[in-house]
């Protein structure tokens, strides 16, 4: 399966086409993710919110969201280098990729995304 960050219209938010080219598929901290990773995101981010320290907490949640949940009490990571450590594991170009799992999540993240300098045209 090939993901492009860019997207279909060619660009996104200054990400030219082929910025972001995944022949694997993308995996949150060992899970395996079926597309970027949004539901694991969510229920990481959940767990942080819900101060979660059971893996019976994770239980109520949809499995893909759960295994997020699991993610964030069994790495013992903080949210920042959990981030960090997504971003480097996925090779995140796409800053936006960096969103949903939480504003320690995503400064961990913002770490590894290269800086993209603006285009003149």
């Amino acid at each position: 399966m090939l993901l492009l960050a860019g997207g279909a219209a060619g660009q996104t938010a200054g990400y030219p086409l082929g910025a972001r080219e995944r022949y694997e598929s993308w995996t949150f901290l060992g899970y395996a993710c079926e597309d970027d990773c949004e539901r694991h995101k969510a229920g990481f981010a959940w767990a942080e919110r819900h101060r979660v320290r059971g893996l019976a907490r994770c239980a109520q949640l949809m499995r893909v969201e759960a295994e997020g949940c699991r993610v964030f009490i069994e790495w013992r990571l903080a949210p920042e280098a959990a981030g960090d450590r997504w971003a480097r594991e996925n090779e995140i170009a796409d800053p936006g990729l960096c969103d949903g799992a939480g504003e320690r999540f995503r400064v961990g993240c913002l770490r590894h995304v290269p800086v993209q300098q603006p285009t003149n045209t």
